[in-house]
């Protein structure tokens, strides 16, 4: 009876064995029909097919490395997606960290990451850093080139001209008349929004209700309507 039990159980252990993946079973994910077809579009530059296809091989065996690695290649060369390409490299990598070609691989994928830094930072590794620096460094020769300016006018007896305010309006002559004055530039119009008073749109300004209501002649709350254009005076008019 015990002489049965031990070959029973030696039985079901050979089976269990023969249920493992084998090698045979992994290099078998180059005959996957789906993989196979991607070859073939590859040959005849199908590139959209053969990347559907290499996807579907992946969806059959999510470990075929070789999936992985096909389309990490068209992503690299076709698709100009390196964070695609950088991830499928990797699985592939990680798959079957003794490929052969795993050093050529490592160089795409270190040189995927460098494209990929330029394409989101605008330069190479440490970019923040280094833009930041290059910018603080131009600033700083400009405001120096622009000092040393101010000096060398300064010496030969010339007051370099002030900035003009970054709001002024140059007022041109009208031909055949006299200029009239321009408009108060401190005097805005506002155009009554829902859900607000007279109240809330001075506060909104930083006015007192009653320069508001002098400004607006006539004004009514209770008939104030929606797009009625209100002028705002300037503070303390």
């Amino acid at each position: 009876m015990r002489g049965f039990l031990a070959i029973l159980i030696a039985i079901i252990a050979l089976a269990w064995i023969g249920c493992e993946p084998s090698g045979g079973a992994v290099n078998a994910e180059d005959k996957e029909p789906h993989f196979l077809e991607g070859r073939r579009q590859m040959q005849h530059r199908d590139f959209e097919g053969a990347e559907r296809s290499f996807h579907k091989a992946l969806e059959a065996n999510p470990r075929s490395s070789l999936a992985h690695y096909e389309i990490g290649l068209l992503y690299l060369t076709r698709k100009s997606d390196p964070a695609a390409a950088i991830y499928h490299l990797q699985r592939y990598l990680s798959l079957k960290p003794d490929a052969p070609n795993g050093k050529d691989v490592q160089n795409h994928i270190e040189a995927l990451k460098g494209d990929l830094a330029r394409d989101i930072l605008g330069s190479p590794q440490h970019a923040p850093d280094t833009a930041i620096q290059q910018l603080r460094t131009q600033l700083n020769q400009m405001a120096a080139e622009n000092q040393a300016l101010q000096h060398q006018l300064q010496s030969r007896g010339i007051t370099p001209n002030p900035r003009p305010p970054t709001n002024s309006t140059v007022q041109l002559p009208q031909p055949g008349g006299t200029t009239p004055p321009p408009p108060p530039a401190s005097r805005r119009k506002h155009k009554v929004r829902s859900g607000e008073n007279p109240t809330a749109i001075a506060r909104q300004f930083g006015i007192s209700l009653p320069e508001l209501y002098a400004a607006n002649p006539g004004l009514n709350p209770s008939k104030l309507q929606i797009g009625q254009e209100l002028i705002i005076p300037a503070r303390g008019q």
